[in-house]
């Protein structure tokens, strides 16, 4: 039984993280190419509308991978965790139908907008309707799947209670799942970190030509694009700060062990110091540096304030204190990422041409790559730090899980599956950008 729920958590796991590549692509695309188009019907500059081809071409094949992707998560969730989805079908099924809606807009007018281009409609008003249906579609299938997350950070629409005595559902309140006490926060900050992540991505393969570019004609398409997509990124960061500092703040009173293990807090206290560095040994964590009152100030908004101990809860609940070594680097690479785009910023400001030093470059490339860690360790940490749990304080990850030993065997079909289709999808990728000459998406 403990393999085969090793099994579940490993494939889960994995297929997550490499399906929420696909899905922040999927989220921060069409809105690129919103604004390209929009660049476009406001400057007649062709470097936009070719931006706007073939990015379009990125979408449409990432759409396909990500559909299968998507599916297969859903069959995950089915097989895998029968016990969870029992009660998620009861309870908290609406977001999952309304996403299907949305999945379906997206696609209808993702092909009415290639359709635009293949008929050569000169129709910029309605390829940019086209494609903000699009981009709308995507934010709200990211915003709903979300929504089921929050609600198993903070479960609500039936009685708890019930549930725990005896197993039964009463009292459902279906709306209840578009609107649990974390809902509003944690959809702020997948969104924002989407567009983030998604946006600096194509920013760092953008930065890339740029390195390897001599034809001026490339490169001055190549710098619009890196300009047009790094204000995204920017404003993205800058949300994402904000709602990841909300989001901690908020575990404070809504999942207060999980809030006492990524800040690395054994005990309950006043004036509250934020631990830097930090490893767990003995069931405690060792060796930081710690910044006197800062996490109070941050959870509580005053230094005086109290912040919860993990001693104060029973230890079969604590998360594994690992989720603090986590949340150090997302930390110190979020200062890092912040600290570049102020100053690739200050040098547009100053019309120092950013995108032409080689240096910044190279660094925007890192970031990029840099980005995508923070993207899955941040998943990872949130995942991981509402352990023992599935369903924060109602259903264990053990209680829901398959334990039929036949799971390992799909399992390790699944995660070769993904091992193969997404350097194969990059292959086509490339392939079909190395076939393409930038001239003629400028038509």
């Amino acid at each position: 039984m403990v393999g085969a729920v090793l099994a579940d958590r490993a494939l889960m796991g994995f297929s997550l993280g490499v399906h929420i590549i696909l899905a922040v692509i999927g989220i921060a695309l069409p809105l690129i190419i919103l604004l390209s188009e929009i660049m476009y019907a406001r400057t007649k500059d062709k470097a936009y509308r070719a931006l706007s081809k073939r990015l379009s071409t990125v979408l449409v094949i990432l759409f396909a991978v990500g559909t299968a992707s998507g599916t297969l998560v859903a069959l995950e969730l089915a097989v895998l965790w029968p016990k969870f989805m029992a009660l998620v079908g009861q309870v908290a099924i609406l977001p999952f139908y309304v996403e299907a809606f949305a999945f379906f807009g997206e696609a209808i007018f993702l092909s009415a907008f290639l359709y635009s281009y293949h008929r050569n409609m000169d129709n910029s008003r309605a390829r940019m309707l086209f494609m903000a249906i699009v981009a709308v579609c995507a934010a709200l299938s990211g915003a709903l799947i979300t929504m089921v997350n929050a609600f198993m950070n903070t479960p609500a629409g039936f009685d708890i209670q019930q549930y725990l005595l005896n197993g039964t559902i009463t009292d459902v309140h279906p709306l209840a799942a578009f609107n649990t006490p974390s809902t509003g926060i944690e959809v702020l900050h997948v969104l924002s970190t989407s567009y983030m992540v998604g946006a600096f991505l194509f920013l760092a393969y953008v930065c890339y030509r740029l390195l390897k570019e001599n034809d001026a004609l490339r490169r001055e398409y190549y710098r619009k694009a890196a300009r047009l997509i790094f204000w995204v990124v920017l404003i993205a960061t800058v949300i994402a700060v904000y709602s990841g500092i909300q989001s901690i703040a908020s575990m404070y009173y809504l999942q207060p062990e999980k809030f006492a293990a990524i800040e690395g807090d054994m005990i309950a206290q006043a004036y509250a110091p934020e631990y830097l560095g930090g490893i767990p040994v003995n069931g405690t964590l060792k060796y930081y540096i710690a910044i006197p009152g800062l996490q109070s100030i941050l959870a509580t908004g005053s230094p005086s304030g109290t912040v919860p101990g993990l001693e104060q809860y029973p230890q079969s609940t604590w998360p594994p204190l690992i989720v603090h070594t986590m949340f150090d680097p997302l930390v110190g690479s979020g200062f890092a990422i912040g600290a570049l785009l102020a100053l690739v910023l200050l040098m547009m400001v100053l019309k120092r041409r950013p995108f032409e030093s080689r240096l910044l470059l190279y660094l925007m490339i890192i970031a990029g790559m840099l980005s995508l860690f923070l993207l899955e360790d941040g998943w990872a940490m949130a995942e991981i730090g509402r352990q023992p749990w599935i369903i924060y304080n109602v259903m264990s990850v053990s209680d829901a899980a398959n334990a039929s030993p036949q799971v390992i065997p799909i399992a390790a079909a699944l995660m070769l599956f993904y091992a193969v289709i997404m350097p194969f999808t990059l292959l086509v990728l490339r392939r079909i950008f190395d076939g393409r000459q930038l001239e003629a998406d400028m038509r």
